[in-house]
């Protein structure tokens, strides 16, 4: 089994306190003590946290499942939204970015190019396919998220 490199590991560590705390509130002495590695080493891979909160969002949609809905009616699309789409983690990687997307700008382009654009494309999609208003799902999707990121995602579920 190939040996995960010493950035990936930084990584690894660093999405569950980047999430927790957010990207203000995670130090690199958090993520050094995270990670078991060194301080030097953290900077030696990373200039500063919006590269690593880059990274971080690398390895997590390297990961996650391709954009798809398999349902038959709007009820059974909105099921979906949550089960695939707007997952936990991807709600908070949101609020992340909604929240403090000006510490790491090309985090937030990476996540809403990679992420947001190609789910929204796939319910554009399957929406068309079910005969619904793309603006009108669209902003379903939109206020689902909202909800989940204000009013406590776990609240929702």
């Amino acid at each position: 089994m190939a040996q995960r490199s010493k950035k990936d590991q930084i990584a690894e560590a660093a999405l569950p306190l980047f999430l927790e705390h957010g990207i203000k509130g995670t130090s690199v002495d958090m993520v050094v003590k995270a990670s078991g590695v060194s301080k030097p080493t953290v900077y030696n891979h990373f200039q500063d946290k919006s590269q690593l909160m880059e990274h971080v969002l690398e390895r997590w949609l390297q990961v996650q499942p391709a954009p798809q809905f398999q349902a038959k009616s709007a009820e059974a699309l909105i099921k979906e939204l949550n089960k695939h789409w707007l997952t936990a983690e991807a709600c908070r990687l949101y609020g992340l970015c909604l929240g403090e997307g000006d510490r790491a700008p090309g985090a937030v382009r990476l996540f809403l190019e990679r992420y947001d654009q190609p789910w929204r494309a796939a319910l554009k999609i399957k929406g068309e396919s079910l005969r619904l208003e793309n603006e009108g799902i669209q902003a379903t999707a939109s206020h689902l998220l909202l909800a989940m990121i204000i009013g406590g995602i776990e609240a929702l579920r």
